[in-house]
């Protein structure tokens, strides 16, 4: 196993166990202290046309495999892009998303933050997976983090956030 699945696996581990201790009967669960699981669990992760798309992909079917959740992907058009390659690479990801079961969806519009939170709260989804690029404090001030933003819009979901190597 790739270190960075291990380490996905291992992070992953006390969610999936109170998942399982849900799936006992609940005099069990509860004299341990474990309350029940409040719904289904829904990972939701944002898509676009960049290479790390796919290692994001990659992360969040494994996170909902070992929660024993759904999987969705998200791509936020926010206008059309005449970028070399750009629907290539969407399509190819979009393609992925598919193989690894994942219900996907195409919105459009700004601001992203907001979306993305709309669309997570509208689908009762408990995990969001997005990526983001190591940046000097400085840009990150000046052009701001989404990942944040994310995080304040979306109150009450857990949000991964999957480094960028580059």
């Amino acid at each position: 196993m790739p270190l960075a699945s291990a380490r996905l696996v291992e992070i992953a581990q006390p969610l999936y166990n109170l998942i399982m201790a849900d799936q006992q009967p609940a005099s069990d669960s509860h004299a341990h202290g474990v309350p029940p699981w409040p719904g289904p669990i829904r990972v939701l992760v944002c898509v676009g046309y960049n290479p790390i798309s796919q290692r994001l992909l990659e992360r969040a079917g494994q996170l909902a495999r070992a929660l024993g959740g759904d999987l969705l992907a998200l791509h936020i058009q926010a206008a059309e892009s005449d970028a070399p390659g750009y629907q290539t690479m969407l399509d190819h990801n979009m393609a992925l998303a598919r193989r690894l079961g994942a219900h996907v969806e195409v919105a459009r519009g700004a601001p992203l933050a907001q979306l993305i939170a709309e669309f997570a709260q509208a689908h009762g989804v408990t995990h969001i997976v997005m990526g983001e690029s190591a940046r000097s404090r400085l840009e990150e001030v000046r052009r701001g983090s989404l990942a944040r933003q994310v995080l304040r819009a979306s109150q009450g979901i857990d949000i991964y956030i999957v480094a960028d190597p580059d």
